[in-house]
Formats: structure tokens, C-alpha cells, sequence
């Protein structure tokens, strides 16, 4: 009797092994299909020169573009060729990973409960900075790929187009309601009522690289900490923000004024952007915190 049993625990294990063999190579499969669809997504940035700071005085009337005093030093950086994501990271993409990777959950807001729109697959990915920056990560392991969030320089030059002197990362480099950007109606219906410049992915034309809604429909982390007076003491060659610092920049739209969809618009946030006394695994965090990945050389 105790050697039948023995043998079927044997039998039994071999099975079980088998089937997590069968489900590893499954995961696997499936995780190099979604990061091939990633890949698939990205556009090509040749690097170069640019003036990166607020360029207003040296074009039209001017006079400065944006009212932060932090982007007023205009400085030289040369970057490296990389590759950008044409679309932010989605909800879907976003669980994908979730479920293939075991990557940490989205912590939902009672906001996002009551709009459950913007929890839509089509919709930008709302999560702290060390999440987003896990799920570049993620791709770069599964794909043996260099890719990570962007620095704060490649996002700059990105949409404007390679460092053109573009106020705005639209097709045309001006905002047009209705036309590359939503109306106020269309905001309303995509925010679920909320009124926020949240909407799906690709729905409104891209920047002359190819580049969808960049500094539209939510503010996008940057891989770099965030100093005010960076760009008086910046690097030329491939700028990585300072080595250490409280928050991280964002660039992009988060509701209001349409300054901060301005292409050299500079603003941070905590990496877990919570108030005092609340946790991202109990509260989640407000709407506009969303990202895109790069692949670099």
C-alpha cells in the first residue's frame, strides 16, 4: 500500500510539473506577442541638437511661452537615436502585464470607481512612477531590449519633432478644439462626466514624428528627478536630470490651462503622488499620471 501511494505522488508531480511547464511556456509566448506589439508601436527618433528650454524669445513675438521661471535657461543637448512609443501605455496593456509578469495591481480610486470610463482598455494607464517604470523595464527583459521611460530631454525633443520650435506636440504645432485636440463636450463624455482631458489613445492626429497625444490627455512620467535649476548646470550629451531628488518630472495636460500641454512645460510629482496621511494601495492616486516607454541604442 505505502509503495502504491508513493507512486501515484509520483505520477501526480510529474503531471503538475508538466502543466506548469505548459503554462510557463505559454506566459511566455504570450508575453513576447504583447511586447512584440509594443515594439511594433514604436517610432523611430533620429537623435541631434536642439535648444531645450522655453524658445518664445527667439521666435514669433518674442516673448516666453510658458509662465514657469524652471524652463527659462535654454541650453544645447545632443541626444543619441532612440525610439519612442507612438501611444501612451493603456489599461489593457498595462493588466496584460499584470497577468503575465505578476507586475503590481492597479491600485482604483473611488473616483475611477464612480467613472469606471476611464478605466477603459483604451485609456491611458493611471499609476505611480516606480510602476510605470517596472513595466518599461519588463519589456526590456522580455524583449533583451534597452527600453525604460524617457528622459526628460527625449520627451522634449520628441515632441517638438527632433527640437523644432513647436509650442505644441500636434500635427500642426497649435491647438485646434475639435480638429487635434477634443472639444469641451468630447471631454466631458470621455472623462465620464468628469470633465478631464482624458481620452482614448490615437484618437486625434499625431506630431510630424508620428507621436500620439504627446502633452495631451494626462501628464507623462519622465525617467528623471526633477531640479529646478537643472538647465542652468544640464550635461550636453544625453542629459539624465540629477542623480537624486524628491520628485519627478512630468510633462503634459492635466486639466485647465493648456500651459501644461506646451511642448517645454516643466512640472513634478512625488513618484507615489498621494496626500499626507493616504496610501496608492488604499486611495490609488488622481486621474493624468500616464507614460509611454523608449527603447534606447
Amino acid at each position: 500500500m505505502k509503495y502504491k501511494f508513493t507512486f501515484l505522488l509520483s505520477v501526480l508531480s510529474i503531471f503538475l510539473v508538466g502543466c506548469d511547464n505548459n503554462q510557463s511556456a505559454e506566459n511566455k509566448q504570450q508575453s513576447q506577442k504583447v511586447v512584440k506589439r509594443s515594439l511594433d508601436n514604436m517610432v523611430l527618433v533620429k537623435g541631434g541638437e536642439f535648444l531645450m528650454g522655453d524658445f518664445g524669445p527667439l521666435v514669433g513675438e518674442k516673448i516666453p511661452f510658458s509662465i514657469n521661471s524652471d524652463d527659462k535657461t535654454l541650453h544645447k543637448v545632443i541626444l543619441d537615436d532612440f525610439m519612442m512609443s507612438k501611444y501612451k501605455v493603456t489599461n489593457e496593456d498595462y493588466n496584460n502585464y499584470v497577468k503575465l509578469a505578476g507586475g503590481e495591481k492597479i491600485s482604483i480610486s473611488a473616483l475611477y470607481r464612480q467613472h469606471s470610463k476611464l478605466l477603459d482598455g483604451n485609456i491611458s494607464v493611471n499609476i505611480p512612477w516606480k510602476m510605470a517604470k517596472d513595466y518599461c523595464l519588463w519589456l526590456a527583459k522580455v524583449s533583451g531590449k534597452k527600453i525604460d521611460l524617457p528622459t526628460e530631454a527625449q520627451w522634449e525633443f520628441a515632441a517638438r519633432s527632433r527640437g523644432k520650435y513647436l509650442p505644441y506636440a500636434t500635427n500642426n504645432g497649435t491647438i485646434i478644439r475639435g480638429l487635434n485636440i477634443p472639444t469641451y463636450e468630447e471631454i466631458d463624455i470621455g472623462s465620464d462626466g468628469l470633465s478631464l482631458p482624458i481620452y482614448p489613445i490615437g484618437k486625434y492626429p499625431p506630431n510630424p514624428l508620428g507621436l500620439y497625444d504627446m502633452g495631451l490627455s494626462g501628464a507623462e512620467w519622465t525617467n528623471d528627478w526633477y531640479s529646478k535649476d537643472y538647465y542652468a548646470h544640464s550635461p550636453v550629451k544625453n542629459p539624465q536630470g540629477p542623480d537624486t531628488g524628491e520628485k519627478k518630472v512630468r510633462r503634459g495636460n492635466i486639466g485647465g490651462d493648456m500651459q501644461y500641454a506646451l511642448t517645454m512645460f516643466r512640472q513634478s510629482a512625488l513618484p507615489v503622488p498621494v496626500s499626507k496621511g493616504r496610501t496608492y494601495e488604499k486611495n490609488g492616486i488622481p486621474p493624468g499620471y500616464v507614460f509611454r516607454c523608449v527603447v534606447n541604442n
